[in-house]
């Protein structure tokens, strides 16, 4: 145990895949984000901007202008509605 939180700490993580072999991942930028896993993350990360270029990165689509407006309005909108209710009177 005490060699896992070693390795995790110096910035490399061992990540066993479906076929039991061990797979090095070092730190770097952070994979593409899916709109289904982005639905899933806590409050605080999911709207964070760098979770939006992750989002941006694995959906060429939305990496013009009008394509990322219209997602903002049409997506995130209405999940930070859901996510973070509105008071009245605020």
């Amino acid at each position: 145990m005490i060699r896992l939180a070693s390795i995790l700490l110096s910035g490399v993580a061992l990540i066993v895949g479906c076929g039991g072999e061990a797979v090095e991942q070092t730190d770097g930028p952070p994979p593409p984000l899916t709109i289904e896993a982005w639905k899933e993350l806590p409050i605080q990360e999911k709207y964070d901007g760098a979770t939006f270029e992750r989002l941006k990165d694995a959906d060429p689509k939305l990496k013009s202008e009008r394509a990322w407006h219209k997602f903002m309005r049409e997506v995130v909108i209405p999940e930070r509605n859901i996510d973070i209710p509105q008071t009245p009177g605020s």
